[in-house]
Parts: structure tokens; C-alpha cells; sequence
């Protein structure tokens, strides 16, 4: 009786400092400012911004005063005029080297609006016609029933690979484009053509053999995108990091272990208390199909389910994971691990859609949208765009704006939004790693730019 009259003293006593010093703060923060935003320090945000679009640059500066993010870059464009190009907060875990609009991160996903792009401009090009079958401009892909297999296919995400392969390629094959052509030419794709299931780490790994192929100066995807689309003082780049990279390059944080162990973790298996005493808008409250999802990801508690399957050698771990000491940072993925800012990412997709990149004919072939359909690697339904882009879901659904756009693991986001007549481009990169699906802190300042120009 003794023993569970202390057990119920302590353990609410427990649980009450699990949630005050690992669970509802924010990632980052330190000391009192852990307890009360009063007690943070300021941190400032440096760049251009219109006075009107103030309050997005205000609510970014909350962001990294509280600790939800490190350092991060910003870049809004409206109606064809560049509105915002900020950055702010540190490079670093312990806040001595400032993160400017220079600054450039790994934007993991947030690669594939660049990667479409490159391949709409070669299809602009009469170089390729994504409604083709590889295999005619890459003979050797056609091997074990990918024959039919198109560019739109990889792209749209129902190609039926999932960036999944019947064995888990050697780094070394992925740092050799000739090893790496001949191992995905070998590959059996796990699921059948049409199939719709997320093209997650390496379908620029097909598209890279594509564009040398087709290409007459025979260039790898990055370098055709970077001297094709991008300006001179933009900077985007792809892996192996050279040192003139390295000086821009800021590394990737990931969120406290205790943070995961108690915040994250637990949410698996008692998500209802969770959004019931830190509420359904904390950032480390999981939605439901995020909760699925992990459970499959983490407890593979599904033998059937797609992500369980062989894909790139596992990420170095601990401080290197994702950094420019990683193997993940070894070779070419741009669907995955290529380097950029949110001015660089963001110029070049407002281009785009202005029609500035490609004819207005190939804008409307990449934006055709398929029917809504379930993911079966994302497990959620969600709109694919032809070019891949979702027109709604992952956080990219807004009342009063049709929004499309997609997003990188961590955080990044790189959003196309209409809000009534105007037309708007937002980039956001960071260097701290959420372990949202969706996109969240990208979300609350694109909610900013729509509540400004609703009340126009």
C-alpha cells in the first residue's frame, strides 16, 4: 500500500516535469525562456520586406526568439514582386554564427519542385516527352517489365518504384552515375505501374540518367537545372560538398532526444490526452495519418507496408546524420539531398509559374491534376499534380487559397498559393529538423501572407 501511495505521488510529479521541460516547450529554447517567452532573448531578422508584409516577418522572429527553429530564410513574392527576402537566427546550436540570406541548407524534398522543373524544361526542350517511356531514351532501364514505365510516371508518383528497390544499393554504386544507371536499370520495380505511392528519397536518380542522355552537353540534372534556370547569384547546388559550398552551407539540427522520447513516441499509442493538454495546434502534436504512418515506419507493425522496403543506405547517425560529414551528402539525389536558400528556391518556382521557365503549354501539362487518390506510401489521400506537387494535403490545404506546392523532411516548404486575384510564391528553409510530415511552421507564416491580402 506504501509503495503505491508514493508511486502516486511521484509519478504525476514526473509526468508534470516530462511536460514542462520536454514536451511543451519549444525545441530549441534554453533556460527560463523554456518557461516564459518574456524571458527569451531577441533575435533578429535581417533582409528586405514590404511594412505591409511585416507581420510574417513577426512571427518568424517569434519562431526563432522561442526556440521552434535555429535559423531559417524566408522568401515571398507577390503578384511578380518580390514582397520578402529574410533570414535570421544562427547557424549553430549555440547561437554564435548568424544565419543570413546567403545561408544555404540540405532542402530534402523541397528538391522535387526543382527536379520537375529541370524536366519540364527538357520536355520544353522537344529533348523528352515525359508521356514516353524511359526506356527510349535509356534502352537499358526497360529490364525486368519497366519497359512502359514514363517520365510522368516518376514524377506523378505511379511508377510503382517508391524509390524502393529489391536490394539496398552500396553508396559507393550511388556515387558513380555509370554503377548507379546500371543498378536501377537491373531493379524490378515492387509494385505494379499506376500504383500511387510516394517517389520518397531517389526517383532523381532515374531523372538524372534521363537528362544526361538527352542532353547535348550530356550535364547531370543539377548542373543542367543550375546553369539553365538558376541566376548567377542564386546559389543551388547538389552533393558531394565541395569546401567553396561548405562556407554558405549551415548543418541540420534535430529535435532533443527527450523531446522525442516523451513527446513524440508516446503520441503512438495515447494521442487523445496528448492533443487534450498541449492542444491540437502545438507543433509536436502528430495528426492522425502521422500517427499511422509512424507506427509503420517505426514499430513495422505492417509486413505489407511499402515503406519497410530496401531504399538508400541508412543515414550516418548522431551529429552527422544529413550534414556535409554524412554519406548522404556523397552523391546526387536532387529528389532528396540537394542544397539550396528560400530567395534561390523561390525566384526559380515563381518563375516557373509565371511562364518565364517553360511555354504555357508545358506549365498546364505539369499542373494537370490526378484524381485524388490514397497514398499507400504516405498513407493519406492526397491530389498529385502531373509534376508530383500536392494540391492539398501535408499541411498545404488553407481556408480562402488554393495552395500546391511540397515540402522537405524537417520542415522546408516551397508553396503556390491564389488567394482571390492575386497570385503568391512563398520559400521557407531552415535548419531544424520537425518530426511533422506536414508542413507546420511554414504554415502559420503562409497563413500570415493569406490573412494580409484577404483584408485588402
Amino acid at each position: 500500500m506504501m509503495q503505491l501511495s508514493v508511486a502516486k505521488m511521484v509519478l504525476p510529479g514526473l509526468l508534470a516535469l516530462a511536460y514542462m521541460y520536454a514536451i511543451q516547450p519549444p525545441w530549441f529554447c534554453t533556460g527560463l525562456c523554456c518557461l516564459s517567452e518574456a524571458a527569451c532573448v531577441d533575435v533578429s531578422v535581417s533582409g528586405t520586406v514590404d511594412p505591409k508584409y511585416k507581420p510574417v516577418t513577426d512571427a518568424l522572429e517569434k519562431s526563432l526568439k522561442k526556440g521552434w527553429d535555429i535559423g531559417a530564410s524566408v522568401f515571398l513574392r507577390v503578384d511578380g514582386k518580390t514582397v520578402l527576402d529574410v533570414a535570421g537566427g544562427f547557424k549553430d546550436k549555440k547561437k554564435q554564427i548568424p544565419y543570413d540570406r546567403d545561408t544555404v541548407n540540405v532542402i530534402f524534398s523541397s528538391g522535387k519542385i526543382i527536379e520537375t522543373i529541370g524536366m519540364a524544361l527538357l520536355a520544353d526542350k522537344g529533348l523528352v516527352d515525359i508521356d514516353k517511356p524511359i526506356a527510349i531514351y535509356w534502352p537499358e532501364f526497360g529490364q525486368n517489365g519497366k519497359n512502359e514505365i514514363t517520365i510522368k510516371d516518376i514524377l506523378a508518383h505511379r511508377s510503382g518504384s517508391m524509390s524502393l528497390y529489391e536490394n539496398t544499393p552500396d553508396v559507393t554504386v550511388l556515387q558513380d552515375p555509370e554503377a548507379r544507371d546500371n543498378f536501377l536499370a537491373s531493379q524490378r520495380f515492387l509494385y505494379p505501374r499506376g500504383t500511387v505511392g510516394y517517389r520518397a528519397w531517389a526517383s532523381a536518380f532515374y531523372m538524372d540518367a534521363v537528362c544526361r542522355r538527352v542532353d547535348p552537353k550530356q550535364r547531370s540534372l543539377s548542373t543542367f537545372v543550375r546553369e539553365e534556370i538558376f541566376e548567377s547569384d542564386h546559389k543551388f547546388f547538389c552533393p558531394p560538398v565541395t569546401k567553396d559550398m561548405e562556407q554558405h552551407l549551415s548543418e541540420v539540427h534535430d529535435i532533443p532526444l527527450t523531446a522525442k522520447m516523451l513527446g513524440l513516441l508516446p503520441q503512438l499509442f495515447a494521442p487523445t490526452f496528448y492533443r487534450k493538454v498541449l492542444g491540437e495546434d502545438h507543433h509536436i502534436v502528430l495528426s492522425t495519418f502521422e500517427i499511422n504512418l509512424y507506427k509503420k515506419l517505426l514499430l513495422k507493425n505492417d509486413k505489407d507496408y511499402a515503406g519497410i522496403n530496401p531504399s538508400i543506405p541508412s543515414v550516418d547517425q548522431g551529429a552527422a546524420s544529413y550534414n556535409n560529414r554524412s554519406s548522404f551528402l556523397s552523391y546526387e539525389m536532387m529528389s532528396g539531398n540537394c542544397i539550396s536558400n528560400a530567395r534561390s528556391l523561390g525566384s526559380v518556382f515563381d518563375a516557373f509559374m509565371s511562364s518565364q521557365i517553360v511555354s504555357k503549354e508545358m506549365l498546364t501539362k505539369i499542373m494537370k491534376p490526378f484524381p485524388r487518390a490514397f497514398d499507400i506510401f504516405l498513407q493519406t489521400n492526397i491530389t498529385h499534380l502531373a509534376g508530383g506537387w500536392g494540391e492539398d494535403g501535408l499541411g498545404l490545404a488553407f481556408d480562402n487559397a488554393q495552395c500546391f506546392g511540397w515540402g522537405g523532411v524537417g520542415g522546408s516548404a516551397q508553396v503556390h498559393c491564389s488567394v482571390g486575384e492575386h497570385q503568391f510564391t512563398f520559400s521557407y528553409v531552415m535548419n531544424t529538423l520537425s518530426p511533422r510530415v506536414v508542413v507546420d511552421r511554414a504554415a502559420l507564416l503562409i497563413e500570415e501572407v493569406i490573412n494580409i491580402l484577404l483584408t485588402e
